[in-house]
């Protein structure tokens, strides 16, 4: 091959690749920085978890800024499901949730003072697994291996929200089931960038690009 229909191939290869993630220590690499919690949320220096040792809600989140041209996003995180399928009498079993919301300004320093435009429910989660999935999610395999789960979506802006400012993603455990200590969901691989171009058409007019300039080159 040619040395610059080389270089052309190799930037097609490179625009598959994901995109770079918005958020800060999105690995959650040896500590929670960047990101706000409350309650018992811990760092075992690669993935944030989530513990019941206490009744209070517990969260974990990360405000940042959206790029002037962005108008969609994909993202995907890794998790690990340890919820108790135990509950108390009148009690219920413990939950966690996930969630995106978009507005113009940064979260302040707690959820529950948090001002957005938009959210965007991600899924709910039960000892029995993932459910009430945004509409394009996907959950499946997850490349940390045995018990975890990969979870991914692609989504376009609402077309009435055109200047998001602000994406938050928020992830929030809650111990319901009148017991403690037997509830654990881990965290990890939290990627939020811009949405890319669809594999297959960017490879087309990438086809097209070594075709032309293959031909002028002859």
């Amino acid at each position: 091959m040619k040395p610059l229909l080389f270089i052309v191939f190799l930037g097609l290869v490179a625009r598959q690749a994901a995109a770079a993630s918005l958020l800060i220590n999105d690995s959650f690499t040896g500590s929670l920085a960047s990101w706000t919690a409350s309650g018992t949320v811990f760092n075992t220096g690669d993935s944030a978890v989530f513990s019941d040792s206490v009744a209070a809600p517990t969260s974990i989140f990360q405000s940042v800024a959206a790029p002037s041209d962005f108008a969609g996003f994909d993202l995907t995180f890794d998790f690990f499901n340890g919820l108790s399928s135990t509950a108390q009498p009148g009690f219920v079993p413990d939950v966690f949730f996930a969630t995106l919301y978009l507005g113009i300004d940064p979260f302040g320093p707690s959820l529950g003072s948090a001002v957005f435009d938009q959210v965007i429910p991600l899924f709910d989660l039960d000892h029995t697994g993932a459910f009430n999935l945004a509409a394009g999610a996907t959950v499946g395999a997850s490349p940390k291996g045995a018990g975890w789960v990969r979870y991914s979506l692609t989504r376009q802006t609402a077309p009435s929200f055109t200047d998001p400012g602000f994406l938050t993603v928020a992830f929030e455990f809650f111990n319901l089931n009148g017991t403690g200590s037997d509830s654990v969901v881990a965290v990890d691989n939290v990627n939020l960038a811009k949405a890319v171009p669809e594999p297959g058409r960017s490879l087309l007019a990438g086809v097209s690009l070594l075709l032309i300039l293959f031909r002028r080159r002859r």
